[in-house]
């Protein structure tokens, strides 16, 4: 991806996520592996822009709320892959999202929550109740799939943009 053709999209993202950008618990998801070589940071990153995309050119009117709830979907903070809990991960993580975000940045409304929560349908029990859930479900899938295929990294010119946009 060009990050000069992107410059619209880019220039939103940073707008809605500047300040989470720069908190450094967001920032730690970095030392997080996530799918095959890409981290939680990186993946959040990507799935919360292709969100910011589709909010811009649908017009969603909560899009602000929208994208940053999909930018801290997997605000687990754990090593997935060697630390295990009772529930498998694909159960737990958006559980334990919902817990660091509400401890860290304050409650989330219902429809934040259920976006979170229902991110692993149909996987996940819960289904998305709002458009904005379904855009981030959605996206999580497309953007996991290219995770894992190595296909992701086409993003890497826009997210290392989006990162120096955020520290200006």
């Amino acid at each position: 991806m060009n990050p000069s053709r992107e410059d619209k999209y880019i220039d939103r993202f940073v707008q809605y996520t500047k300040d989470l950008l720069r908190d450094p618990l967001v920032d730690s998801m970095k030392q997080y592996r996530h799918h095959g070589e890409t981290n939680t940071h990186y993946h959040s990153v990507f799935v919360a822009y292709r969100v910011c995309r589709m909010c811009t050119d649908l017009h969603v009117p909560d899009a602000r709320a929208i994208v940053r709830t999909s930018l801290l979907h997997d605000f687990y903070l754990y090593e997935w892959y060697t630390e295990k809990h009772e529930q498998n991960h694909i159960w737990y993580h958006p559980k334990e999202s919902v817990k660091n975000i509400e401890a860290h940045f304050g409650a989330l409304s219902d429809a934040q929550r259920n976006m979170i929560i229902a991110h692993m349908f149909p996987l996940a029990v819960e289904v998305p109740k709002t458009p904005g859930a379904w855009m981030l479900t959605l996206a999580d899938k497309q953007c996991a799939c290219e995770d894992y295929l190595g296909a992701s990294q086409r993003f890497r010119p826009v997210y290392e943009e989006i990162d120096r946009r955020a520290t200006l």
